[in-house]
């Protein structure tokens, strides 16, 4: 289903993904609409599923300090399996189904190298895992979750 975003819909948008909590008064004045165009349009795009508002974690602060990606290949046969294993697993927040040379690319993070060892473990020992290749994030140069047309 292809919706129709215009451009007040798109700044909106754009306000709302740099602060999720930014006030329909203060997206009214700065687009100059009423603030009940504002709330109707973003009632819109949230019920059309559009956008969604969430808080975002500073994985850091929380004591993760070790982050990375898997590459996984598995036995074909049992990509079920593997995705409800991954699934289950604390410390992964990012699953994909890939084409190419891994079937699966997973994003980890960790407080510790004793846990991410657990978690390496846990996936190589789960029934259609064939090959991991594990790598650790150095520095996020960029992380870009903002939305251009």
């Amino acid at each position: 289903m292809n919706l129709n975003v215009d451009d007040i819909d798109e700044q909106i948008i754009k306000i709302l993904n740099t602060d999720g909590r930014t006030r329909n008064t203060e997206i009214a004045k700065e687009l100059n609409l009423s603030e009940t165009a504002i709330r109707k349009r973003i009632k819109k795009l949230l019920d059309d599923e559009v956008i969604q508002i969430v808080a975002v974690i500073n994985q850091e602060k929380l004591g993760y300090i070790i982050g990375g990606n898997i590459k996984i290949k598995t036995d074909i046969k049992k990509t079920d399996v593997v995705i409800n294993a991954l699934n289950s697993m604390e410390g992964i927040w990012y699953i994909a189904h890939l084409t190419g040379a891994y079937d699966f690319d997973v994003e980890f993070r960790a407080r510790s190298n004793e846990e991410l060892n657990e978690l390496i473990q846990k996936i190589n020992f789960t029934e259609g895992v064939l090959e991991t290749h594990v790598s650790f994030r150095l520095k996020l140069i960029r992380n870009r979750n903002d939305w251009e047309k």
